[in-house]
């Protein structure tokens, strides 16, 4: 049995979910990025005795967590928390990009031919972004780049 934690507050809408052979058994999100840290344990412990049979804490085997780009805020809350609850338990941190996490949720939707440049607002004219083609290898790093650049322009054509 393989049962992960899943920790995201890099964005605007947090989420933990609980999953177990890759299948999603349960799942709470915030919209509310100002009270991701108030929200999360909550939710964690909610989350854990709604799943049937229910599962403790100690039952999970790694606590996958969301490292960014994002919010900084957000990003120091979920990773506190996975660090925290890994080294009480004594298990496995596993850090996920955002930007792969979302270029991911689309790769089946593409040709092999195109590829994948997940964006996330970064604030002050600025986006953060990275390339990757169809088998998720990334071909230009998670970088910043503004928007009023030409290199921006060029890549979003």
């Amino acid at each position: 049995m393989c049962l992960i934690l899943n920790i995201d507050t890099a964005t605007n809408n947090g989420s933990v979910s609980l999953s177990m052979q890759g299948k999603l058994l349960q799942e709470r999100v915030n919209g509310q990025s100002t009270d991701h840290a108030s929200w999360i344990h909550s939710a964690i412990k909610e989350m854990m005795h709604a799943v049937s049979p229910a599962y403790q804490l100690h039952d999970v085997s790694a606590i996958a967590v969301v490292a960014g780009p994002g919010s900084y805020t957000g990003l120091r809350v979920g990773m506190s928390t996975a660090k925290g609850l890994c080294y009480a338990l004594n298990i496995p941190v596993i850090s996920l990009n955002t930007l792969k996490i979302m270029a991911h949720a689309t790769n089946e939707e593409i040709s092999s031919s195109q590829l994948l440049s997940p964006m996330l607002d970064a604030r002050r004219l600025e986006v953060f972004t990275a390339l990757y083609d169809k088998a998720l290898t990334e071909l230009i790093a998670p970088c910043a780049i503004d928007t009023r650049s030409k290199f921006f322009f060029s890549v979003a054509k």
